[in-house]
């Protein structure tokens, strides 16, 4: 089978020659042979994707947290490679994910992750210091979607969520303490790319961290297995 140019977006198929359009209905420069049998007149769609249809870093390739540990064992005895105590539930689609670390400390008050949500993720992970506060949601079902939508790979709540089915049905990787359906303040109170410490760890901003359903790692740096 032939593969087509990311720039085909429309096709007619007449007889055994494929015409290729671009999506401006411009004929493209060749005709291509398309099977040796007759067809009929088909129109069809072609869905495909190019490399700018896919914000940089949202498909990153899952690692094993398991394979991760096993593969690592000098960097867990030095402190570069931690495990987060298991304290976190786990919501979203998306039940692996791993990049580069945002961090943001707040206190019963998301606006500063809004922001955060709103610039683009390029992959990478957003982890919230909500304080361990469960008394009120720092992420709902309209900021995981945003989140989705802006390519961030997931987000880590050291607090609540709500809007548990809604974040459930999006493909971003989501862990939080638990769900509560009161909404946070609103007085942009906190602090951007400052060290969190969650669940037995200290964070900084821009180290990685890997998540799947054995649990949470923080490295200093980007690992393979």
């Amino acid at each position: 089978m032939q593969v087509l140019s990311n720039s085909v977006k429309l096709a007619w198929v007449v007889g055994n020659r494929m015409i290729l359009l671009n999506s401006n209905n411009q004929l493209l420069s060749s005709l291509t042979q398309f099977s040796s049998s007759p067809l009929s007149s088909l129109q069809f769609q072609l869905r495909t994707k190019s490399s700018s249809d896919f914000p940089a870093g949202r498909h990153r390739a899952a690692v094993a947290t398991a394979d991760v540990c096993d593969s690592n064992a000098a960097l867990l005895v030095n402190g570069d490679l931690r495990a987060l105590d298991p304290i976190f539930k786990i919501y979203g689609r998306r039940l692996a994910f791993s990049g580069p670390i945002v961090t943001v400390k707040v206190f019963e008050d998301n606006v500063l992750v809004r922001q955060l949500l709103e610039t683009e993720g390029n992959g990478r992970v957003l982890v919230i210091d909500g304080g361990g506060s469960t008394r009120c949601a720092l992420v709902g079902g309209n900021l995981a979607q945003w989140a989705h939508d802006m390519a961030w790979a997931g987000i880590i709540v050291n607090g609540c969520i709500r809007d548990v089915d809604e974040i459930n049905a999006c493909d971003i990787g989501v862990r939080a303490l638990g769900s509560n359906p009161l909404k946070s303040n609103k007085k942009a109170v906190g602090d951007k790319h400052v060290p969190v410490q969650i669940a037995g760890t200290l964070i900084h901003d821009g180290e990685w961290l890997y998540a799947d359903s054995d649990g949470i790692l923080i490295s200093k740096t980007e690992l393979s297995v």
